[in-house]
């Protein structure tokens, strides 16, 4: 076995931790009015601004922003691991591109299902 599909293997595990924490980013929410912050201010302020929604433009294509992206590093790791296994097709270099690239692969069709279910509001 050489030093390349190792290598590989490696940068694909690192991608595979990039598109794990853009998801997890893509979860959390992105309105301004729910840290404590600006709770202690609407609670101090009697003539506060309404908060914005979670259905406001922009906070409502944060998260698909950021799915998108994920969905893109999983495209390029995946694109990355064909490569690798056209050049070294051993068997056991084979079995440790397709472990690290199997998970990038499950993730890309999680990621285009829940793109899919999210409905698009455009901005007013």
């Amino acid at each position: 076995m050489t030093a390349e599909p190792l290598l590989a293997a490696g940068y694909l595990g690192v991608l595979l931790g990039v598109v794990l924490g853009l998801e997890a980013y893509a979860r959390q929410t992105t309105s301004a009015w729910a840290s404590r912050v600006f709770a202690g201010y609407r609670r101090a302020v009697r003539d506060a601004p309404a908060p914005a929604g979670p259905g406001d433009w922009p906070h409502s294509e944060v998260g698909r922003f950021h799915r998108a992206v994920a969905l893109f590093v999983c495209v390029v790791a995946l694109t990355l691991a064909s490569a690798e296994l056209v050049r070294h097709h051993r068997p056991a270099e084979a079995v440790v591109l397709a472990a690290v690239a199997v998970p990038h692969g499950l993730l890309a069709v999680v990621l285009v299902r829940r793109l899919r279910r999210i409905e698009v509001t455009p901005p007013e």
